[in-house]
């Protein structure tokens, strides 16, 4: 009997929030009960003779078995659908990367457009302001999208209210990477 498949210590929660961590996750669990080279690697040609079995490639097929239903058991149940109705472990990694990259779009498409249309409001104090915009930033940083410091700095003066004017006006000039004035700062 085969040994794939079998439980060998602790699994991983089902993940649904970030595909680099599902796949680090992931990949570490079919590397560690040696199913990975059935994601990775094509099924081995069956010779000519089909009477006979041929015993490597029985065990890919079991391992190929195991890999996709370790990947089945990694989703929650509203991706299941996406990794059940797949027949092989390479489609059902492909179709959740698929699925994670166009959740992560739409992600980054709302955070650009939150971070562009920034605005204080009039009972929020500046400092929490910022920092929202700062938080905006991370998440686009962790989505593969870095804003550097003076495009945030930017971004948090135009949403600033018109009472603020002396503060915009300013900053505008002032380069925020190297905290100096930059040569069109004004005084």
């Amino acid at each position: 009997m085969s040994d794939y498949g079998r439980f060998r210590g602790p699994r991983f929660a089902q993940l649904d929030d970030d595909y680099k961590v599902w796949a680090a996750y992931q990949l570490a669990q079919l590397k560690k009960e040696k199913l990975w080279p059935a994601v990775v690697t094509d099924r081995p040609a069956v010779g000519s003779d089909v009477k006979k079995s041929d015993p490597v490639v029985e065990a890919w097929d079991a391992m190929s078995e195991a890999a996709l239903a370790t990947i089945q058991m990694s989703v929650k149940p509203v991706h299941l659908n996406t990794v059940t109705s797949i027949d092989t472990e390479k489609e059902a990694w492909d179709a959740r990367k698929v699925m994670f990259e166009a959740r992560d779009n739409a992600q980054l498409l709302r955070l650009m457009d939150e971070l562009s249309s920034v605005k204080k409001g009039e009972d929020e104090n500046i400092i929490k302001f910022a920092s929202c915009a700062k938080m905006i930033r991370d998440e686009l940083a962790m989505l593969g999208n870095p804003v550097d410091d003076n495009t945030l700095a930017l971004r948090v003066l135009l949403g600033l209210p018109a009472e603020y004017g002396m503060l915009r006006t300013g900053c505008s000039g002032w380069s925020w990477r190297t905290r100096t004035p930059s040569s069109s700062c004004r005084t």
